[in-house]
């Protein structure tokens, strides 16, 4: 398996194919840990993932989707924490909506930073630990998408419209990183 085929891999019940993960079309047919850590996006109350990527401590995840409501583009951004798993580093926006937030907002002791720029909004999270994040995959029209090291995954590629997901960071101890 050469070295851009071993940046994913494929889980029984997952996809066969993956489309956009490295920017080409991989048929994947087995597993090959990388790396001592994988960003994973698992059907909520399954066990096994539907992806899997390795990622570093510091890597950025960004989820950006069609806000159902107000019909604009969000932008969330996580990073892979050592501790907590994923944490919260910032939200983008470009105009304010239900559930977005409105001004500085106090969570588990953490205020957050509310900056208005280029038209929209930005709030900063400063790393607030989530750990998994739970969420309810959107229909074509919200197009939830991730994008990771460059690469976009789009989240209707891999589940059902309003599936709900949970996105984690697991740990392999002891494995060493390629």
């Amino acid at each position: 398996m050469t070295a851009s085929h071993r940046a994913a891999r494929w889980i029984p019940g997952g996809p066969a194919l993956v489309t956009v993960l490295l920017g080409c079309a991989l048929a994947l047919t087995g597993s090959t840990d990388t790396g001592t850590a994988w960003f994973a996006v698992r059907v909520y109350g399954r066990e096994e993932p539907v992806l899997s990527v390795p990622v570093e401590v510091g890597d950025r995840i960004e989820l950006s989707h069609t806000h159902s409501v107000h019909r604009r583009p969000v932008h969330e951004v996580y990073s892979v924490s050592p501790s907590a798993g994923l944490a919260m580093e910032e939200l983008r926006a470009d105009a304010h909506g239900a559930n977005l937030p409105s001004g500085p907002e106090t969570v588990d002791g953490v205020t957050s930073t509310f900056v208005r720029e280029d038209g929209g909004y930005r709030v900063e999270h400063h790393g607030r630990p989530l750990g998994t994040v739970r969420m309810v995959v959107g229909t074509p029209d919200v197009d939830h998408r991730l994008t990771l090291g460059g690469r976009e995954i789009r989240l209707l590629d891999l589940v059902a419209p309003r599936a709900r997901v949970e996105l984690f960071v697991q740990t392999h101890p002891g494995v060493r990183a390629m």
